[in-house]
């Protein structure tokens, strides 16, 4: 009986070290398939964040740091000056403040999270000293949260700035991309289907890290900001959600009267009230520290000097500024179950204004034009500063999800928001800007363009899209304006070509436009001299009377001729041919792998009528390193296709480089070589017997004293 009690005693008594986070030995193994990609596999969600992080850290560790170091706003320190604006902004919006002070009132399980990923990372660099960066920071779990927070803050400063520019109409901002959804009803395998395509740069905050994590009740697949546990795009085991940027207008600026009294004040409802100031010193690389000052009121800080002999000043207003619940919403939308539960997942509005389309294995498919939006007083015009010292403009709280612009299950049966109006999502949209309050339906850049244009083309034509067909829509190269291009060059050849035709070689470029598919791949002779025809149109002729598909005049037509015998001229002394195939000047790569890709995005004049940018999105520049030739560098960059089956999930995708940032590593440019290059997708393996098929490695670490939350 003794001997049974005190079994019973040291079961009760293991339990209990389990419980408070100070057990002996846990584990957590990592595979890496044959593209590199780690596939985590823990008893609980706290070994899949550490091996998150260590995995993160083998891959990345430098980018790790590069995150930190902008969510705290110490770039300069690291890397000189030209980081000093940046790094004032994360000061001014007081990042590292709010990230460490919200740290305190974090949920446990969160904690944990944040405290067993930091603890991945650490323990990789104390293993491989040597990897660490000269630059690197000290790693303390709270300052994981300054990640998101950064990567957020863009939209809504951006917004900010443009009232301030008094309310000019907005340029469309950098960041853009693809997504779309098919219900079951158009689906030939009867599945809902979704992509996440972002159209990013290639560098800094917005590169993503690729990664499958099976720990406990936290699935997740898809892609993390770098230097955070957090999944921005892809899916759990039940649902799965996309982004493109465009939503609500969540910022404003204030106009207010101030005034030295002896120190800065300003006015608000007829009585003057004391600004807050203070200093941020500035660490800069091989300077002295720069020093600059902050002023605040309660609607937010100071965004330019005050103009003392004016008495004004402008202040930036957002929601944004002061909400820390990123962390809890990310978790939230990866632990929902169902589009329902995403949905009032989203509902937190602490994701900057987004379009969020997402579906689950019910077949449900749903969407959001989500952001934290203020509810405004009427009478004022939100798009440019309005009066800050009456409690007049004061916002009346926040809206909630409701009140946004949002769908479930169009009927239809498919949506697709790539950058463009909610109007535009489907044929015969229901979602019709007269059903909302302007701001929140907020539309101005992001009217329509060829790759919305495009992608609505495509599925509400097909009403049985099988596998291949969502693969084909996902890569697909097709320009939407080639038909029109190719039809004015027919006429203008036709009115006003017919001495230039004599020239044989001038009459063989003709026809090899007028012969070409329309489609950017990277075989295509004709391609290179259409895009940079095309871009010596827009310089230097006006090209207005193309929009809406009406023609140029005879005057025209022959300078469109002109223009193309000189487009031939420039590529002939450049690359000794105008025939040059398009893979062979667009290339995509890194660090001196190069490889040839297709698909294009260029602007020249204005875009109703010289526009392209196809679906599989490619941005490029030429390399002063490599004259004459193209190197993309935004784009589509972090693809994933999700097929909802009943019994799991199936994905699919696709980056421009590999999974390493190590340029001696096998997997640095793998996809961009044999996926990208080709645009081709690759399988996620998300289901285990699909991943042992697959595995090129396997590591099982060991987590002695992993600090958790409960410690």
């Amino acid at each position: 009986m003794r001997f049974r009690l005190c079994i019973f005693v040291a079961a009760l008594l293991v339990t209990h070290l389990v419980e408070i986070g100070i057990a002996a030995e846990r584990t957590v193994t990592i595979h890496r398939d044959k593209w590199g990609v780690p596939h985590i596999y823990g008893a609980t969600v706290a070994e899949g964040a550490y091996g998150l992080g260590y995995a993160q850290a083998q891959d990345r560790l430098k980018d790790i740091h590069i995150s930190l170091r902008t969510g705290l706003g110490t770039m300069s320190e690291a890397f000189g000056k030209k980081y000093l604006e940046q790094d004032y902004i994360m000061r001014l919006c007081r990042n590292a403040e709010l990230a460490e002070e919200s740290w305190k009132t974090l949920p446990p399980h969160l904690k944990e999270i944040a405290e067993n990923f930091t603890a991945g990372v650490q323990a990789y660099s104390d293993e491989h000293p040597e990897a660490v960066p000269e630059f690197a920071v000290e790693l303390e779990p709270w300052k994981i949260q300054t990640i998101g927070r950064a990567m957020i803050l863009r939209w809504p400063l951006g917004t900010i700035q443009d009232d301030l520019k008094n309310g000019k109409k907005r340029e469309q901002p950098a960041q853009r991309s693809n997504q779309w959804a098919v219900s079951p009803s158009r689906s030939a395998d009867n599945v809902a289907i979704l992509l996440s395509d972002p159209h990013l740069t290639w560098e800094g905050l917005a590169v993503m890290y690729e990664a499958r994590v099976h720990a406990g009740d936290l699935q997740m697949n898809g892609y993390f900001l770098i230097g955070s546990p957090v999944m921005g795009i892809g899916h759990n085991q039940h649902v799965g959600w996309a982004l493109t940027t465009g939503g609500p207008d969540t910022s404003d600026v204030y106009e207010m009267n101030v005034r030295m009294n002896p120190l800065l004040e300003y006015e608000y409802d007829g009585k003057w009230r004391k600004c807050e100031t203070t200093v941020f010193p500035i660490a800069v690389k091989g300077q002295t520290p720069a020093i600059r000052p902050a002023v605040y009121t309660h609607l937010g800080p100071l965004i330019t000097p005050p103009d003392l002999k004016t008495g004004k000043a402008f202040v930036g207003a957002s929601p944004y500024l002061e909400q820390t619940g990123l962390f809890e919403q990310f978790y939230r939308m990866a632990m929902s179950k169902n589009v329902r539960e995403f949905y009032d997942a989203i509902g937190m509005c602490e994701f900057n204004e987004q379009n969020i389309m997402f579906a689950d294995t019910n077949g449900d498919i749903g969407y959001v034009r989500s952001g934290a939006t203020p509810i405004r007083p009427d009478g004022y015009d939100w798009n440019r500063p309005v009066p800050g010292s009456t409690s007049k403009t004061a916002w009346k709280g926040k809206h909630s999800i409701d009140d946004l612009v949002h769908i479930f299950n169009p009927p239809q049966g498919y949506m697709q928001n790539c950058n463009i109006s909610p109007e535009n999502m489907m044929v015969n949209s229901p979602l019709k800007p007269g059903d909302y309050k302007d701001y929140i339906y907020n539309v101005s850049w992001d009217t329509n363009n060829p790759r919305g244009l495009r992608t609505v083309q495509m599925l509400d034509a097909d009403d049985s899209v099988t596998r291949d067909e969502a693969i084909a829509i996902t890569m697909d190269v097709q320009d939407y304006f080639a038909p029109q291009w190719k039809q004015e060059l027919e006429l203008a050849v036709s009115a006003a070509g017919q001495e230039k035709m004599q020239d044989q070689e001038f009459a063989r470029a003709v026809k090899a436009i007028l012969a070409w598919d329309g489609r950017f791949t990277a075989d295509k002779t004709a391609t290179s001299l259409y895009k940079f025809w095309r871009i010596k149109c827009g310089q230097e002729m006006n090209l207005k009377p193309m929009i809406g598909g009406g023609h140029l005049g005879e005057e025209q037509q022959a300078q469109l001729l002109e223009l193309l015998a000189e487009t031939m001229a420039e590529l002939k002394s450049k690359h000794g041919r105008w025939d040059v195939a398009w893979g062979e000047i667009h290339k995509v790569g890194r660090e001196g792998q190069y490889f040839p890709v297709g698909g294009a995005e260029f602007r020249s004049g204005p875009k109703e009528a010289n526009f392209s940018e196809t679906l599989f999105d490619v941005n490029s520049r030429e390399d002063s390193a490599l004259p004459g030739k193209y190197v993309a560098h935004n784009g589509s960059m972090a693809m994933i296709l999700m097929f909802f089956h009943k019994d799991g999930i199936e994905s699919l995708t696709c980056t421009p480089w590999g999974q390493s940032g190590d340029p001696t590593s096998p997997h640095f440019m793998d996809q961009g070589q044999h996926l990208y290059s080709k645009r081709k997708m690759k399988p996620t393996w998300w289901a285990e017997e699909d991943l042992k098929k697959n595995v090129e490695s396997t590591t099982v670490l060991k987590i002695a004293a992993a600090p958790t939350s409960n410690e």
